[in-house]
């Protein structure tokens, strides 16, 4: 059966990925999520002990890690998925490698490329940027009259990515997304359990 897509995705940022070892234990006590694995300058040797910790930290918790970009590393340390750049690896082939029932994502910035993951075997795209971030300062933001145009020509599940926080997911969520994906909104925040509570308990009312 293929994997549910994220309701709420925490995502590392590079090059400096938080302190996972003391984060995460933390930040699950406000509830369940799944973690985006994302670090674009360690190798694999490198990434891999910690990456193996933190599975087994969400595993515990009742989250899933899926591993950005390292579709070996994926597979060698049975992660629940991966997730591919824009114009990375074709979805297809990846999928050929991963099998049906790990998470598939893409991140997109159209309609067609999000289309094109989806309907190739994907099972989630993220969006973005729907709000100004600091992750990407030059990226002209969507707002959430584009975003839910885009959302609604795309077949499948969207994350909504880009300056989401507590104080605007209501309106995320009502503009079609089917799930928030966050990097600093959590790991930056003054208690991250708190803030991964109050996502949790917002409803995803239309």
């Amino acid at each position: 059966m293929p994997a549910s897509p994220p309701r709420l995705l925490l995502i590392t940022d590079s090059p400096v990925p938080p302190d996972l070892d003391r984060i995460i234990p933390h930040a699950l006590t406000g509830g369940g999520f799944d973690l985006l694995l994302r670090d674009k300058t360690s190798t694999d040797a490198q990434l891999e002990p910690q990456a193996r910790r933190v599975l087994a930290t969400l595993h515990a918790a009742g989250g899933r890690l899926l591993l950005h970009d390292r579709l070996e590393m994926a597979l060698r340390i049975d992660a629940d998925g991966l997730h591919l750049p824009e114009h990375g690896m074709k979805t297809a082939l990846a999928r050929s490698f991963l099998g049906a029932d790990r998470l598939l994502g893409r991140s997109c910035h159209s309609v067609e490329s999000a289309q094109k993951h989806l309907l190739d075997g994907g099972d989630y795209v993220t969006l973005s940027p729907v709000f100004v971030t600091m992750s990407h300062p030059d990226a002209t933001p969507l707002g959430l009259e584009l975003f839910a145009r885009m959302r609604a020509a795309i077949p499948g599940p969207v994350l909504a990515l880009g300056g989401i926080e507590v104080e605007n997911a209501r309106s995320v969520w009502r503009a079609g997304a089917a799930g928030l994906a966050l990097i600093r909104g959590v790991f930056q925040a003054t208690d991250p359990a708190d803030a991964v509570r109050k996502l949790l308990i917002i409803e995803p009312t239309r």
